[in-house]
Order: C-alpha cells, then structure tokens, then sequence
C-alpha cells in the first residue's frame, strides 16, 4: 500500500494513460519524471508529477513532441539556489502563504529529500547563523524555526514507518532542539530503517520503559547543546536499549564514552551502524 498522496507506477500508468515503459524510457533520456525509490527500487511518484504528466500528455495531444514538451515543463521549473533567498525573506517577512508556496515548489522540482537537503536545512542554517551574528530576533528564529519544523514533520509522514524494532529517536533530557534529531529520524526512514521519532527533551526513565515495551533496536539522541549532556550523570545512557547512539554539535566522544553511548558524525555514519551486526549492549566509543 502506497502512502497518500504517493503512486506507484501502474497507477500513474492509469491516471495519466501514458505506459510504464513510457515513463521510464522518459526518465532515462530526459530526466524526468524523477521517482523516489523505495528499499527494494520500486518507484514511487508525487501528485505533483502526476500533474505535470498530464500537462505533458496535453501538449503531446496538441501536437508537441516528447522531448519538447519535457523541455517546456522543465524551463518552468527554478533552481533550488533560486528558492533559498526568497523562502529566506518570507519568513523573516512572516509571509507564511510565500514561504509555504516556495517549499511546494521545491519539492515538485526536487523531490522530499532534495528539498529538504538542498532548501530547507540551508534555509535553517542561514537563519541560525543570522541570529547568533544579531541580525535576527529571537521571535523571528522562532517563527523560522516553527515554519521549517512543520515542514520536516509533513515530509517525515510522507516518507513511511517500515517494519521492525524501532529506532527511537529524540533529544537528551533538556534539550528542546529538536532538529537535529528529525533529521536523523528522516535520514533513517529513508534507508528503510524504522526511526519512530519522539520528540525532543525525552526523560531517560521514559525512554527506557517505552523501549523495553516496543523492543526497540536502538536509541539514538541528538545534542546541539552541550549542557544537557554534561548534566547527566555517568553512565545514564548505557542501559536504554541494546544499542545507544549519540551525536550533533553538543555531543563528543568523550562524553558519548562517558555517559555509555557510541559516538556518531553525520547521518550517514548513522545508518551504517544500524545497519550493521551487533557489536555489543551498552559500548560506548
């Protein structure tokens, strides 16, 4: 079962009455439409570009050719470098029906992931930047920030939960930035991993008796701040789940070794570890 909002490629076959064999020879020699992938490669596309092919289709009824028709809808589309600086000022502006305009149109032309990693999280570093240099208020980082979270939520929902002992993901006790962990929440679901998000500021003792009610695999937490770490006593995190992973720009190794948990640097170090064997319960590194 597709997710809402998402169709596989006999489905768009249906909708659009252009054949499969159609659209994927399209997407080898014009780049597009451009499907997500899911973990066994199976494609899946967005109602966005389920509307353009019928757009497509339209001028194709009216005489166009494949490759000029493509090329109309494509010249349409902009740049996500384009997007950045607009979705930028919007929010500062409070324009939330621009800003939410703009983060459409990068998803149609990048898809989830690329509009995430290519707007969305250069957007939040610029702002996060602008207001430690004072040029923006706290109530204007906080409204960015609000508009921004919303957004990886709603892609967060798109992408799925697969199957399995979840990965429970969230922010140590006293950390309220949330970010951090959401993307680690989404960069696992991606790769097929079932990160079920929790929150930020989660109480260990909680962690630990909803982990052991689900199974779970594995606790992952994300620091931006360093002080809630240095709070926690040694040891706190050794024992919330077989595996404890901890990182962002507030975590260390010596305080993920300190408080028993593995150290990780970027998401990508992220997923291999899930997805490699088990190495132990509690080591930390």
């Amino acid at each position: 079962m597709t997710r809402a909002g998402v169709y596989t490629i006999a489905e768009v076959e249906a909708m659009t009455g252009l054949s499969a064999e159609v659209l994927r020879q399209w997407e080898r020699r014009y780049g597009f439409p451009r499907p997500e992938r899911t973990p066994g490669g199976h494609r899946l596309y967005r109602q966005e570009e389920v509307e353009a092919l019928r757009t497509i289709r339209r001028w194709l009824e009216e005489g166009a050719t494949p490759q000029a028709a493509i090329r109309r809808y494509l010249a349409q589309e902009v740049h996500p470098e384009a997007l950045e600086a607009p979705l930028y000022q919007a929010l500062l502006s409070a324009d939330l029906l621009e800003a939410e305009t703009l983060f459409r149109r990068a998803v149609r032309l990048l898809g989830p992931e690329g509009a995430l990693n290519r707007l969305l999280v250069p957007v939040l570093r610029r702002v996060g930047e602008a207001w430690h240099e004072g040029e923006v208020g706290v109530a204007e980082e906080h409204l960015t920030t609000t508009f921004l979270r919303a957004r990886l939520q709603e892609l967060l929902d798109l992408v799925g939960f697969p199957p399995g002992a979840p990965i429970l993901v969230t922010t140590p006790p006293g950390e309220r930035h949330e970010i951090g962990a959401m993307l680690a929440a989404y960069s696992l679901r991606r790769r097929g991993l079932p990160a079920l998000y929790l929150g930020p500021d989660t109480p260990l003792p909680d962690l630990k008796r909803l982990g052991e009610r689900l199974q779970a695999r594995a606790v992952v937490l994300s620091a931006l701040l360093s002080e809630p770490l240095k709070a926690l006593p040694q040891g706190a995190l050794s024992r919330l789940a077989p595996r404890v992973y901890l990182g962002g720009q507030g975590a260390s190794p010596e305080e993920a070794q300190r408080l028993g948990a593995r150290f990780v640097e970027g998401l990508e170090a992220l997923a291999e570890e899930l997805q490699s064997p088990e190495r132990g319960e509690g080591k930390g590194v």
